[in-house]
């Protein structure tokens, strides 16, 4: 066997998402770089697996999605897609399923973080909207272009983008299909931070390492979350509810202790 053919080989039997624990969070790699990291069955059935990993899985902070290859991810597998598109039943429960697998990552039980390595397009930009927090390497790019290629977005985009950006910014980024960098992405307010490609990781693991843990941030998250979701009057509601059960909640205590007594160490 040739060295291309055993490279080949490898490349193949390579799992279409690489699992890891790093520290306190919990990564999940695509490795389709050749298919730009597109979402086909196998893949979203190692998303799920990865998502569905998180719930069992000790002593997290938070869960990082990212891709191979200089490549985030392109979105579903298009070729997959269209051989069922004679089938209009498979065809909606293909869509279907990554939807799902989208709103799943939406409300995983801890901090979603994209690691936006490369292209993120279509299905992919959905994946990034979907998460909590989105670092970008600086090379990266990222838009929707289902409308360009003749097709509505399934997995979030037309929900998701106008809450981040306005409705006027989202429907020109929708209609045009054009892709932006990592640096305007991050001005829209689409990105939480930028990082030099070189730096992308550290600065995903520096975001972990910066976040909370605990019943108060549990409330806080799923608070922030629904906000998107309810109205403002709605949100202030669930806001005041959350807050009224957390003051029964002991942890409250513990943690007011420990911030009064680092304040009175402190003076």
């Amino acid at each position: 066997m040739s060295t291309s053919e055993a490279e080949a080989g490898t490349v193949k039997d390579r799992p279409p998402v690489a699992v890891s624990r790093r520290g306190d969070a919990l990564w999940a790699r695509i490795e389709r770089p050749r298919q730009g990291n597109a979402c086909n069955s196998a893949v979203m059935e190692g998303l799920e697996t990865w998502l569905a990993a998180a719930v069992a899985e000790e002593g997290l902070k938070a869960l990082v999605l990212t891709g191979s290859g200089g490549v985030f991810c392109a979105g579903a597998d298009m070729k997959e897609g269209a051989a069922l598109l004679g089938d209009e039943a498979a065809a909606e429960a293909y869509v279907r399923r990554g939807r799902d697998l989208v709103e799943t990552l939406a409300s995983a039980p801890l901090p979603t973080i994209a690691a936006v390595n490369g292209v993120a397009l279509a299905g992919g930009f959905e994946l990034v909207l979907a998460a909590d927090f989105a670092v970008a390497a600086r090379s990266a790019r990222l838009g929707d272009g289902h409308v360009a290629h003749g097709v509505v977005p399934g997995w979030g985009s037309t929900a998701r983008l106008p809450r981040l950006v306005g409705a006027r910014e989202a429907t020109l980024l929708l209609l045009t299909g054009e892709t932006r960098s990592a640096d305007e992405m991050l001005e829209l307010g689409v990105l939480t931070a930028v990082a030099d490609d070189d730096r992308l990781e550290a600065a995903v693991e520096d975001l972990v390492d910066r976040l909370a843990t605990g019943p108060a941030a549990q409330r806080v998250l799923e608070l922030t979350r629904n906000s998107t979701r309810a109205s403002l009057d709605a949100a202030l509601a669930a806001e005041w509810d959350a807050l009224t059960a957390h003051l029964r909640d002991p942890a409250l205590r513990e943690g007011v202790t420990r911030f009064v007594d680092g304040r009175e160490t402190e003076s």
